[in-house]
């Protein structure tokens, strides 16, 4: 069984900038660290929160649901689908399941974050990382297993470079119709560039508008995250991650 502090993902090998097989599983691997630095920034804060806190601190882990869940029906009406067309139906019924398996229990927490947001529950931070550890163990788990799914040498057998390319046009196309701008800084305070050098392709004015004007307008929520806004790692989780 997993435990706090959840460690990182290694980066499959290969070369995610020239080989669109490759890049499928480093992708996948740096999207799922983003996750688990999120996660991990969690449990370290949620115990120290103050009473002044909790609100920034709620838009904060709120923005990390709504980014899971994002990331989840991408996967679920553009990728798996494009997938199960070449390695055949029921390809991706595992990684569907435990989707099923640990939604409902994140989902609940993801509730409570709103409640308490909205001061219709109060924050206490025991029943907090209770609830909010009945989903991510599972959710770790499913971080690993989902990756073998990707592997480059099954892309290979079955898709041509073509195929593929025309899959990142998909997701490019449904990332655009859902993704929530006002989340992107997420990925940068979660993005340790010297673990995993992929990133999102995101243009670089978005990356200006999450880096200067988001993170500065939406006040203190983003200062949970465990990297600062150019993407490092910040000192006090270095140890956390045996660096």
């Amino acid at each position: 069984m997993p435990s706090y502090p959840y460690p990182l993902i290694p980066t499959p090998p290969g070369d995610w900038k020239n080989n669109i097989y490759d890049m499928h599983a480093i992708r996948m691997a740096a999207i799922h660290n983003i996750f688990i630095r999120a996660l991990n920034s969690v449990f370290c804060h949620a115990p120290n929160v103050g009473p002044n806190e909790v609100p920034a601190f709620m838009k904060y882990c709120i923005a990390i649901a709504d980014t899971l869940h994002e990331h989840h029906t991408i996967e679920e009406t553009t990728i798996f689908p494009a997938l199960e067309a070449k390695l055949g139906k029921g390809a991706m019924d595992g990684n569907v399941g435990q989707h099923d398996e640990f939604m409902p229990k994140f989902n609940k927490w993801a509730e409570l974050c709103k409640k308490i947001a909205a001061k219709e529950a109060e924050y206490n931070a025991t029943d907090f990382l209770g609830l909010f550890r009945t989903s991510t163990d599972m959710l770790y788990s499913h971080f690993i297993d989902e990756i073998l799914t990707m592997e480059s040498s099954t892309l290979k057998k079955y898709f041509s470079e073509a195929e593929l390319q025309e899959i990142e046009n998909k997701i490019d196309k449904k990332a655009q119709e859902i993704a929530l701008l006002w989340n992107t800084p997420l990925i940068l305070v979660n993005s340790d560039l010297s673990f995993n050098s992929w990133f999102p392709p995101i243009p670089a004015p978005i990356t200006f508008v999450a880096r200067h004007v988001l993170m500065n307008f939406m006040g203190d929520m983003w200062n949970y995250g465990q990297c600062d806004k150019y993407m490092r790692l910040k000192d006090e989780f270095k140890q956390m991650y045996g660096l």
